[in-house]
């Protein structure tokens, strides 16, 4: 690490579409944009004709070359390992993040106390041109769109987040590589006696542009994840009951979306997302039931 970085930011290359989008989360970390000098980490697997453009016009960035088959959740953790700031923040490689993004994180450990254990932000649609584009983003992220929980809060977006190094040091390496952290991670840090923090103004931009078939078939596999991972000891007649259950999904899931919508001002939005939301939320529901059934199988390595 050079002197003045107190921030790693850890990220792994996976996207298939909007490959591009990594060079502005780049760029978006330059100190006179982020307000902070930054280590940026990232973790490629796709080690394609982009991973030697940002070799050649960002050497300052470390990239460490994966193997094509290694899950998000593995690169992460190399990442994080091949880091040394005090503080680790996670993005993804289509996330860009907002104006003075670094300064925000470092203040809120600096005046959050030793208890402060991470920190976490809301999520702003940077891609907007569709009602796809609303609905991949509602689909996923609309309780994270402004304004969030400002304070205290268990829960924070996986991809707008920063952690006290010294935590996640604490932590054995397979919760680490077991999946994402928001859902393996946060709680033991809670339980642990640790804080963690939601900011409105740690402001994160989402702006993948995917395709239908791409979000459909991602949303399917994270889906079968958190079933598999959620179940996956039960016995064969809870599982039974939580597959059967996981199809009534879709008209909660619209209901609470509509809700979540109206509440931050995104009911236009929402009507314009309205004729894909529906069909995705089918596929999350299969991909859930599924996977309460038959366990995740590949699906982790298989999210991007």
């Amino acid at each position: 690490m050079s002197s003045g970085e107190n921030i790693a930011v850890v990220l792994g290359r996976v996207s298939t579409e909007d490959t591009d989008r990594v060079i502005e989360t780049i760029e978006a970390l330059e100190p006179a944009v982020s307000g902070e000098r930054c280590e940026v980490v990232v973790a490629d697997r796709l080690q394609d004709a982009l991973t030697g453009r940002i070799r050649r016009d960002y050497p300052h960035v470390k990239v460490i070359d994966c193997p094509p088959e290694m899950a998000l959740t593995e690169m992460r953790t190399i990442a994080f390992e091949a880091s040394s700031a005090p503080i680790v923040a996670v993005t993804e490689d289509h996330c860009v993040p907002g104006p003075g993004w670094a300064t925000t994180v470092k203040k809120a450990f600096e005046e959050g106390g030793p208890d402060l254990v991470a920190v976490g932000g809301s999520v702003v649609n940077g891609v907007t041109d569709t009602g796809l584009d609303w609905a991949t983003y509602l689909c996923e992220y609309s309780f994270f769109s402004p304004p969030v929980a400002q304070g205290e809060s268990a829960i924070l977006p996986g991809m707008n987040v920063a952690y006290r190094r010294t935590a996640l040091e604490s932590l054995p390496r397979d919760l680490l590589v077991s999946g994402f952290w928001e859902t393996t991670v946060h709680s033991l840090l809670l339980a642990r006696g640790g804080k963690l923090i939601s900011l409105n103004e740690l402001v994160m931009f989402h702006k993948k542009r995917f395709s239908w078939g791409l979000f459909a078939s991602q949303r399917f596999i994270y889906s079968r994840y958190f079933a598999g991972l959620r179940f996956g000891d039960a016995a064969l007649p809870k599982r039974a009951a939580a597959s059967l259950a996981s199809l009534a999904l879709p008209p909660l899931l619209l209901m609470r979306a509509v809700k979540a919508a109206r509440a931050k001002g995104l009911g236009r939005e929402m009507l314009r997302a309205s004729p894909y939301l529906l069909p995705l939320y089918c596929v999350w529901a299969i991909g859930e039931s599924v996977g309460a059934l038959r366990g995740p199988g590949n699906a982790l390595a298989m999210i991007e």
